[in-house]
């Protein structure tokens, strides 16, 4: 039997418009992070523009699973765009 499974997307989870609510997903960031096994980061040239997700990555690495941590381009060039 197959175990659910969870995944927070701090884009989605985090608020990103009224101040009050992201301070809010941004304080719960550390128990995300501690209780996650693995990290997928969707990398945009914009990720490292947002200091919450410098957070998560550096907390992730520092709780020694760096081992899980797999980062892929959120980006899609012009080139590789379907018609």
């Amino acid at each position: 039997i197959m175990q659910p499974i969870q995944v927070f997307f701090d884009k989605l989870c985090i608020h990103q418009t009224d101040a009050e609510l992201k301070r809010q997903g941004i304080e719960c960031l550390g128990g995300f992070v501690h209780a996650s096994k693995r990290m997928l980061i969707l990398w945009s040239p914009t990720y490292f523009r947002r200091l919450w997700c410098i957070f998560e990555l550096a907390a992730f690495h520092r709780s020694l699973q760096a081992s899980k941590l797999q980062a892929l381009s959120s980006m899609i060039s012009r080139a590789q765009q379907p018609p």
